[in-house]
């Protein structure tokens, strides 16, 4: 993406409440060290692309905070789940971030910066323009090119460190990412649910099996009863499943509240090599577990294929959010380093 070719003055900061400090202003507080360059990161708890970019962050903290730089993580929230600030201090606590984070609940400060993507960053300058802008994953490297670039022009002389290897094999050149299934809500607001009784907003639905078959990626069919409502579904009776064909590296789904479920993959207990974080293995058979409402990783493989997942819920009140799919894999090897082992 290029440079921002006529910087403009960056907006302020919407007032909100900080889960994390210190407070950060775009405007006051100049010229003073911690207020020379500020690195805005729109992001999102339940984000899986947001949080695969936090290793970058956290990094660029650690280097640069001495130096004049000031991160602020505004975390806007998707669903009315992760607008929840105990949920978001928790993210925040488990993540490990150690910069400043806003939430930004209303979209005040989303609005001011006219932004329209998770996960987003901006760039301003020692005189509070804005100079770079990044939307998506990637990119870290001429991120941290222009955050070194700015700090000169705000006076520091010292040396700068190398830029930041890539901290994941498929963050590499030559990474190949496919074309995956994209990010499936759940809830009758934007929900993809195919099923011959349909979306019935606010009622409870019992599904029953599809004579059909499986739904086509894209699309997510469920069994048993169900409660409608426009960012979730919710279960209501132990044994109800959701059924789910995707083209994915990895699959994670939005829970909420803790609870856990058990999942299978082409009809088979997930496989030790393509467990998220968040299976176990218990008596032969393999469950998701999480202890408060987020992001649960479901399957994270380094081979991209389609798969079938079979969710099967054990206790009612779980609601799901939506499926996100990661898709690039890592560089193949080179012909040389390919071959006999």
């Amino acid at each position: 993406m290029p440079a921002i070719s006529v910087p403009l003055r960056a907006p302020e900061l919407a007032p909100g409440l900080w889960i994390q400090g210190p407070e950060v202003s775009i405007r006051s507080g100049r010229p003073e060290p911690t207020g020379r360059v500020v690195l805005v990161d729109f992001w999102e708890s339940t984000c899986l692309n947001c949080l695969r970019t936090l290793p970058y962050f956290k990094t660029w903290h650690e280097r640069y905070a001495g130096r004049g730089l000031a991160i602020v993580g505004v975390h806007t929230p998707e669903f009315e789940l992760s607008a929840d600030p105990a949920l978001v201090a928790a993210a925040v606590r488990d993540e490990g971030i150690p910069y400043s984070v806003l939430l930004d609940n209303d979209r005040a400060t989303w609005d001011r910066f006219a932004n329209h993507y998770w996960p987003s960053r901006y760039l301003i300058d020692a005189r509070g323009y804005l100079r770079y802008e990044r939307f998506g994953e990637g990119a870290y490297g001429e991120t941290e090119d222009w955050i070194q670039r700015l700090l000169r022009e705000a006076g520091d002389t010292a040396p700068m460190p190398e830029i930041l290897e890539p901290v994941r094999a498929e963050d590499r050149p030559g990474a190949v990412c496919h074309p995956a299934t994209r990010e499936t809500h759940l809830g009758f607001h934007r929900g993809r649910l195919l099923a011959a009784e349909g979306y019935r907003p606010g009622e409870e639905v019992r599904h029953r099996e599809r004579e059909e078959g499986p739904a086509p990626p894209g699309m997510f069919a469920a069994r048993g009863r169900w409660l409608h409502e426009a960012e979730f579904l919710e279960v209501r009776e132990p044994g109800a499943e959701l059924d789910l064909v995707c083209d994915a590296a990895g699959v994670n789904l939005v829970l909420a509240p803790a609870g856990e479920l058990e999942i299978e993959v082409d009809g088979a207990p997930v496989a030790a090599a393509e467990r998220g974080a968040d299976v176990v293995e218990r008596d032969g058979h393999t469950f998701a577990v999480w202890e408060r409402g987020r992001l649960v990783r479901l399957v994270d493989s380094a081979e991209f294929r389609r798969r079938r997942l079979v969710l099967r819920f054990p206790r009612a009140g779980v609601r799901a959010y939506a499926f996100s799919f990661s898709t690039c894999v890592s560089p193949p090897l080179p012909p040389d380093t390919a071959g006999d082992s």
